[in-house]
């Protein structure tokens, strides 16, 4: 009985393995000859490479030989990996019903992949998918009269790599799902990528240029927007109508003639974040009737006509947060209420380029908080230009440049995490104790003297800034705000101004002007407190080392033998 059950096990496994060798197999590379050896009479080449195809079996490569071929029209209903090695060149047909090249049809062409073509249809689309699943088309140049790819009630589709132009529309999504279009250059088409009833779809790291809209969502749901380049088109660089669940994020949108992001009737659970908007006429336009759950941050808004502009159909929700953004150097406002009909309208704090509200180019109608630049001595030559709103630190600041000017030398820093640190050297103090060092962002411009107190005795004497009073900078800090001396490295708030000298404020040709002294840190030694981290409960019995956890499944694989061993021969003993 024992041998049988062993014999079956040894069939069904050669059985799994000739099932494997006959599907691999049974997959063929088929060669498109050259148009020239297709002559058959009554056919067109149309007609005759169809036949080809026809006979194919489902996973077989139909692979192109020729340099050009005349007038195609394609129907591809089974699995097939269509390419082209050679950049062959296909012009559609103007005769064809179907008006594209390639036509991709129906859920048992699913699978199928088209590498590697030149596409050129006067009269239709490039690529045509229809009621169709996991699809690849990839590296292919495409221009046509409609659209370059048309998908259509699919999912499951990868759009990459393939250079898309002189179109109506270069990519068209309609009544699809699980749609990924990346790394393709869609460029003078009138609409660069089009969704209309789509959901689920990634856009990633496309150059999206010269079109008329560079990317239209109409009725979509869970879009993501990332890492693109969407920049001189004609109208606007992402065209928003009826959209939930969109996250648009790190993109460079520059040089678009009307918009940057214009957003129409409906914009909820909007997470804009990230982005470069600049150079466009108007930034943001924000023009949509239900705004809830709006999020911006983390965006440099800058060198537009207007910045953020409200139109005339904004309604206005309290649930959202357009803070930390960087909104300043536009030619208009760098925020506009002018078209909206609000009387007030309130948003988080940004930095508007200045201090103060008179310096900064914003609607008198909007109600918004200022955050602040000032100029910090962290000591031994160490300054920082310090973005602060209610004295704490406004980490999730976009990069914003900061210049430094001492002696007439111009150094430009950008900011990390709201900070614009330079370090001149330990004794630079020193060397320019008396002289003045100028800090400017935006408009703000920030000066410091520089001071130098020598401390023999290593111990505070009251006259630095740095490591006064209780390690932070206490009643001794510059404003209130500094580099703590307590060990850690903390950021301390106070309420006094700096020791040393204090040159009067007076206001500048660049905008408004501070001037606070400093001096440089005394030197204290300090103990590092050592830390130790217990894990929890989770982590007591946790092994990362697969190596490790390999030798404990055989060690105990092998004691479960042994024990069994024994226990049997107990048993055999005991009879």
């Amino acid at each position: 009985m024992k041998n049988k059950k062993n014999i079956l096990i040894v069939l069904l496994f050669i059985s799994l393995i000739a099932i494997v060798s006959i599907n691999t197999a049974t997959a063929k590379t088929i060669n498109i000859n050259d148009a020239s050896s297709y002559n058959q009479t009554g056919l067109s080449l149309s007609e005759q490479l169809q036949k080809i195809i026809d006979t194919a079996t489902a996973g077989d490569t139909i692979k192109f030989l020729g340099s050009f071929y005349e007038d195609l029209t394609l129907t591809i209903n089974k699995k097939l990996n269509i390419i082209s090695n050679s950049g062959t060149t296909i012009s559609g047909s103007d005769s064809s019903l179907l008006k594209t090249i390639f036509f991709i049809n129906g859920s048992s062409a699913s699978g199928t992949t088209i590498s590697g073509f030149n596409l050129d249809n006067d009269d239709g689309n490039g690529i045509t998918l229809n009621n169709t699943k996991n699809i690849k088309v990839s590296k292919n140049n495409i221009t046509a009269k409609d659209s370059g790819i048309s998908v259509s009630k699919s999912s499951n589709v990868t759009i990459n790599n393939n250079n898309i132009t002189k179109s109506d529309e270069g990519i068209s999504l309609k009544d699809s799902n699980n749609i990924y279009v990346e790394n393709n250059k869609i460029d003078n088409n009138n609409e660069g990528v089009s969704l209309d009833s789509t959901n689920n779809v990634d856009i990633k790291s496309n150059n999206i240029t010269n079109n008329k809209n560079g990317i239209s969502l109409k009725n979509t749901k869970k879009t993501n927007i990332i890492n693109n380049k969407i920049n001189n088109n004609k109208k606007s660089g992402i065209y928003s109508y009826k959209t939930q669940y969109t996250q648009i994020k790190y993109n460079n949108i520059k040089n678009n003639e009307e918009h940057g992001i214009l957003a129409e009737n409906i914009l909820t659970n909007l997470n804009l974040t990230h982005n470069n908007i600049s150079y466009n006429h108007y930034g943001i336009r924000l023009d949509s009737i239900d705004n809830s759950y709006v999020t911006m941050k983390t965006n440099s808004i800058k060198y537009n006509v207007e910045g953020i502009s409200f139109g005339p159909n904004y309604i206005d929700n309290k649930a959202k947060d357009i803070s930390s953004n960087d909104i300043s150097a536009n030619t208009g406002k760098d925020v506009e209420l002018r078209d909206s009909n609000y009387n007030t309208l309130e948003i988080g704090p940004n930095w508007y380029g200045a201090n103060v509200g008179y310096l900064a180019n914003i609607c008198p109608k909007l109600k918004s908080g200022m955050i602040q630049f000032k100029l910090k001595s962290a000591g031994n030559g160490v300054y920082m230009g310090v973005f602060t709103y209610n004295g704490q630190p406004m980490t999730d600041l976009p990069p914003i440049d900061v210049l430094f000017i001492v002696n007439g030398e111009k150094i430009w820093v950008t900011t990390v995490n709201g900070v614009a640190t330079i370090n001149f050297g330990k004794n630079f103090d020193k060397n320019q104790a008396g002289g003045i060092l100028s800090a400017i962002a935006g408009v703000q411009r920030f000066q410091l003297g520089i001071t130098y107190t020598e401390n023999i005795n290593n111990n505070n004497n009251g006259k630095t800034p740095v490591n006064g009073g209780t390690g932070n900078l206490g009643n001794g800090g510059l404003g209130g705000l500094g580099i703590g001396g307590n060990g850690l490295g903390t950021i301390g708030i106070g309420t006094g101004s700096s020791g040393g000298s204090n040159p009067s404020s007076n206001q500048l040709s660049e905008g408004a002007s501070s001037s606070s002294g400093s001096s440089s840190a005394a030197q204290s030694s300090t103990q590092q407190a050592k830390i130790i981290n217990i894990d929890d409960g989770e982590n007591l019995f946790k092994i990362e080392d697969s190596q490790a956890l390999g030798i404990l499944i055989i060690g105990l694989l092998l004691g479960s033998i042994i024990v069994g061993y024994m226990l049997r021969r107990d048993k055999k003993i005991s009879f």
